[in-house]
């Protein structure tokens, strides 16, 4: 926005006696907004421009440009429109982007559980194939190796168990934590 703007901003405001507090709530904004229009920092958008065009009894001509007193685009009244034909057609475009949000928000909601449920069938076949590693694999290690140096892989497969079926990655980690524990008590024994 232009000094020119904003300063027949302040003109108009003082010329109907409004102080920045009462134009503020007459236009539902705050004072700070209204400071800065005034002080051309930001700029007024069209909902508001109309307002305070309707508010003045001018026309946006004579609320944006500079015009001598009594000039034709200062006195210009805008155009009254009536009230029964705008409604119906502000609430009929209103609906309209409800109707195509909510259409949209119901779109994405149909993605995401599409999504979930396509990565909870591989969570399965992941955990189907995870049990049947370790039903294979540790009777033949701990028979092996003995029960004590298959500590960390029992751990290992606590740790994807609880993180697949509970989905509690974050902390599981923690599980990780008692392995050195573990073989310190084991060996200080």
């Amino acid at each position: 926005m232009n000094i020119e703007i904003a300063n027949r901003l302040v003109e108009l405001r003082r010329a109907h006696g409004y102080s920045q507090e009462e134009l503020a709530g007459r236009l539902g904004v705050s004072r700070q907004a209204i400071s800065k229009w005034e002080r051309a920092e930001s700029s007024l958008d069209t909902d508001n421009l109309i307002a305070l065009a309707r508010l003045y009894g001018i026309s946006l001509d004579g609320l944006l440009l500079h015009t001598p007193a009594g000039g034709a685009a200062a006195q210009a009244a805008p155009e009254p429109e009536p009230e029964a034909e705008t409604a119906p057609d502000r609430d009929t475009e209103a609906e309209e982007v409800f109707a195509a949000a909510s259409a949209w928000d119901a779109a994405e909601k149909a993605e995401r559980k599409a999504r979930k449920k396509e990565w909870k069938k591989w969570k399965e076949r992941l955990l189907w194939l995870l049990t049947l590693v370790l039903m294979v694999a540790l009777p033949n290690l701990t028979s092996a190796l003995g029960l004590q140096e298959v500590y960390a892989l029992i751990v290992t497969m606590v740790y994807l168990l609880t993180g697949f079926l509970l989905d509690n990655w974050h902390p599981g980690w923690m599980l990780f934590l008692t392995i050195p524990l573990y073989y310190s008590f084991l060996y200080l024994r």
